[in-house]
């Protein structure tokens, strides 16, 4: 639109909004009007008189279709109360495409040539396009850390991999979408250390290709090291032959690395000399160069974006309330695509966000904010991450997280990267669909975050924990003094499909549960949900209050295992040598005993009386068949056929037959197990 006619656009619409204090004010981009040029008007336009300071008026801004090279800041008071729309094209095809906000920056065609004798991998120098930090590998600890801050590239839209080696098995049929990386073993002659033996001496060439590795600039190990169920990365430090022919490793673990069980899986990655196979790239930072074997021959036309943007490509702050983002493509971020933090008010609606380094949404501390409609992909950690409301205070966060799509996350940190992640209190999740997923579909609550009273409803999780093992498709612990104070939380009508591990293990042989309250985690209600396929049903880790009821499971391994964990080697943390009465955490001034923090949280926290009144219980909680799984049942659900002649109930309070028909209320227990029916093979 030429500026002359967009200035009277502008002109009449803030004229019918000085008229009419609910008049709507439109702005729109254009080839010469930029989103940061709209941003910086409504700026100039609030400041300067020309639209209402107090937002009486409703700012509409139209992007126009097409591809913006730019990130989106929402960070000025005077952006609130403005709705940032794409505006959507119908393709030749039928297909509806939505106007792209990239945060990355293009490598053109004619930089690319050939690198090696086949013509299959290209080599592009990177001078001179504004790249001037192309991150770097980093480490972390295996559970909290995201560890990603590396330059990644997409061709079309589509996510590459870091070259590494073993490859991606991508035509590999028994697993979902044939997306699952793949893992070489270490030997089991090894002492537990940040290091290891490959499985077989230099006679094999797999094994002998791990000395070239040596002559890398910045080798690392992505290793499930300790546990199944838990993965990081290292920087590797030695490469040796040893005497006998074995190639040992060593990798720096002090950033919180896990150490090197016997049988433990791992790859190496970041290694131009392993750059051999379609969607792998390799980025060399001292010489400024990108060498990328495409998934197929590079066209002219193709779009190969470096993942650039640092922080997020849109970024929501507290300055500003009630906004809207809509009907845009949000990706190429080197770590995430829509990041919204302190805002109130704020929606996020039909958004497609992928292609990023970490996560696709996130939302901190966003009271009453609605994320609904969006599809979330090919990110690096999380889909989205929601949080809102306190627990010590009872403050609402009122978020609303309903109808996305998420799928094909944690596509570089493994795990603890869940396709949702929640926390807060009071926060509802309906109907989003969440699948493929390494190993959490939905993760949140307890020593993750505050759960108390959130809704779970209509949600469809599939093909979760298909890499690690002791795992659940829907996982919330009770561990660091949070067992007691997560409360009121419902889990209910939802569907699980497929929660079981497919990889194969490496260092442990466990199980993975559609719904895993771990660690004593108490007071869920888990109903009328359904499960299909799971090696595990409902999984409870000891804990109070949790009633399972009125469920259906179909082809399910094991349908409830409890494993008993207050009574036993959980016991210190409810019971035995846990008297203190502080707040729950790890730090100094908290306490990891779950009954003294319940206690204190019902009366000396700032929302003691509050706590006392919805939950009394917690008072006297100590004293209550402490440890037991207390005033939990299993009742009305109905269940049929069974997957490897597993038993139907595990870990029955008293140890009775496998059906458990005499467990209810014996020994003074206080859990109950009745009118369960088995309806034999399953139609």
């Amino acid at each position: 639109m030429p500026n002359n006619l967009f200035m009277f656009i502008l002109l009449l619409s803030v004229a019918a909004a000085r008229e009419n204090s609910k008049a709507e004010v439109i702005y729109e981009t254009s080839s010469s009007l930029s989103i940061a040029d709209v941003r910086e008007q409504i700026i100039k336009d609030v400041l300067g008189g020309e639209l209402d300071p107090e937002h009486k008026h409703q700012v509409r801004v139209l992007i126009s279709p097409g591809q913006h090279k730019t990130s989106l800041q929402l960070d000025h008071p005077a952006l609130s109360y403005t709705s940032w729309e794409g505006v959507p094209i119908t393709e030749v095809d039928g297909s509806t495409s939505l106007p792209i906000i990239s945060g990355g920056i293009e490598v053109p065609f004619n930089r690319f040539t050939s690198w090696d004798s086949s013509g299959s991998i290209l080599k592009a120098s990177l001078k001179n396009l504004g790249a001037t930090d192309l991150g770097k590998m980093t480490s972390g600890n295996a559970v909290a850390d995201c560890q990603h801050d590396k330059v990644g590239l997409t061709i079309n839209g589509e996510q590459l991999v870091l070259a590494r080696w073993p490859n991606i098995n991508i035509s590999d049929s028994t697993t979902a979408d044939g997306w699952i990386w793949t893992h070489a073993n270490v030997d089991d002659d090894i002492p537990i250390h940040a290091g290891f033996k490959s499985m077989n001496d230099v006679s094999d060439p797999d094994a002998a290709r791990l000395l070239n590795w040596a002559n890398e600039s910045n080798p690392y190990v992505h290793i499930y090291g300790e546990w199944d169920w838990a993965d990081a990365y290292a920087s590797i430090t030695s490469i040796v032959e040893g005497k006998d022919g074995f190639v040992s490793i060593e990798y720096d673990n002090t950033d919180g690395a896990p150490l090197t069980k016997p049988y433990a899986r791992w790859m190496g990655v970041n290694l131009l000399c392993e750059l051999d196979s379609p969607g792998e790239y390799y980025i060399d930072e001292d010489e400024q160069a990108l060498y990328v074997f495409p998934p197929s021959p590079l066209k002219r036309t193709d779009s190969v974006m470096l993942g650039y943007q640092p922080g997020a490509v849109v970024n929501i702050t507290s300055a500003v309330s009630n906004v809207t983002l809509k009907q845009v493509d949000v990706r190429d971020g080197r770590h995430e695509g829509v990041h919204v933090e302190g805002a109130i008010g704020v929606r996020v609606e039909n958004v497609i966000s992928h292609g990023h380094g970490t996560n696709g949404i996130v939302l901190e501390g966003a009271i009453g904010a609605t994320v609904k409609g969006n599809s979330v992909y090919d990110v690096g950690c999380s889909g989205i991450r929601a949080s809102a409301g306190v627990a010590m205070t009872l403050e609402k966060g009122k978020m609303r997280i309903e109808f996305n799509d998420v799928h094909h996350h944690a596509r570089w940190k493994r795990s603890y990267q869940p396709g949702i992640f929640w926390s807060g209190v009071n926060n509802s999740f309906v109907g989003n669909t969440i699948s493929v997923a390494p190993h959490n579909c939905m993760l949140g609550g307890g020593d993750f975050g505050d759960g108390v009273e959130n809704v779970f409803e209509s949600n469809s999780l599939a093909d979760c924990t298909f890499e690690t093992t002791d795992s659940g498709g829907f996982y919330t612990c009770g561990q660091g003094g949070f067992a007691f104070v997560n409360r009121g939380n419902v889990l209910r009508n939802n569907t699980f499909l497929r929660v079981r591990n497919t990889a194969g293990m490496g260092v442990q042989i466990a199980s993975s549960q559609a719904v895993y309250l771990d660690d004593q985690m108490s007071d869920w209600l888990i109903t009328d949900n359904t499960f299909v396929d799971c090696e595990v049903g409902t999984f409870t880790g000891g804990g109070r209050r949790n009633i399972i009821a009125n469920n259906t499971y179909i082809n399910v391994g094991t349908v409830h295992y409890l494993n008993n964990q207050g009574m036993n080697w959980d016991k210190d943390t409810v019971c035995d040598g846990c008297s203190e009465i502080k707040p729950p955490g790890y730090s100094e001034g908290e306490t990891v005993c779950s009954t003294g923090a319940a206690t204190w949280m019902a009366s000396f926290g700032p929302a003691a009386e509050g706590w006392a009144s919805k939950w009394p219980e917690m008072l006297t909680i100590g004293d209550d068949y402490c440890g037991e799984p207390a005033y939990s049942s299993l009742t009305d659900n109905v269940y049929c056929g069974s997957l490897a002649g597993e038993a139907y109930f595990l870990g029955c309070p008293q140890g009775t037959d496998a059906d458990c028909s005499d467990a209810a209320d014996e020994e003074g227990w206080m859990f109950h197990i009745g009118g369960n029916t088995f309806l034999g093979d399953c139609e």
